[in-house]
């Protein structure tokens, strides 16, 4: 199975653009913004799977990740305090453990890999209704215990934003 120039044009784009995506969504300082990076990173990945030739995984990964998970950030973004949480710099003096810790973690994750060599042997097929099939029948039961942990999440996160009146003496 040989690749065009046109797919190493489109690998080098979806790789460098999610890689600097992902870069945005951890670095930027408004937390909108990086929500923004967020749901444009996960588009792309949406993309990737599309040209992986995995419509349906292209298809949940917009439905349940743009779709769901976004919106429940959004949300949680919206519901809490910001601007209080930003008088706070508890985490700063972690920064340089965290850069040194990701630092070492990709330089063994690229030691591993850069020795592996994958043959296809077969072409691809779709197996849609396969997947399909094992979603709705023998998957059921986790997809709807994490839609209930997500919601448990979301009114956690509601009962803690809310601002309690101040008792008076």
């Amino acid at each position: 199975m040989s690749q065009s120039p046109i797919d190493n044009v489109f690998f080098i784009y979806f790789y460098i653009s999610t890689t600097l995506l992902s870069i945005g969504v951890i670095a930027s300082r408004n937390i909108i913004h990086s929500a923004f990076f967020l749901l444009i990173f996960l588009l792309h990945v949406a993309a990737v799977f599309l040209f992986l030739n995995a419509e349906f995984l292209m298809a949940i990964q917009i439905i349940v990740y743009v779709g769901g998970v976004l919106a429940l950030f959004v949300f949680a973004i919206m519901v809490m305090n910001i601007k209080e949480e930003l008088k706070h710099s508890k985490f700063v003096r972690f920064a340089g453990a965290g850069l040194l810790t990701s630092l070492l973690f990709f330089a063994i994750f690229y030691g591993y890999l850069k020795n592996v060599r994958i043959e296809i042997t077969a072409p691809i097929q779709n197996n849609l209704s396969f997947m399909a099939s094992l979603l709705y029948s023998y998957y059921l039961l986790p997809f709807e215990i994490l839609s209930l942990v997500l919601l448990v999440a979301l009114i956690g996160g509601i009962i803690i934003a809310k601002k309690h009146p101040r008792e008076e003496k």
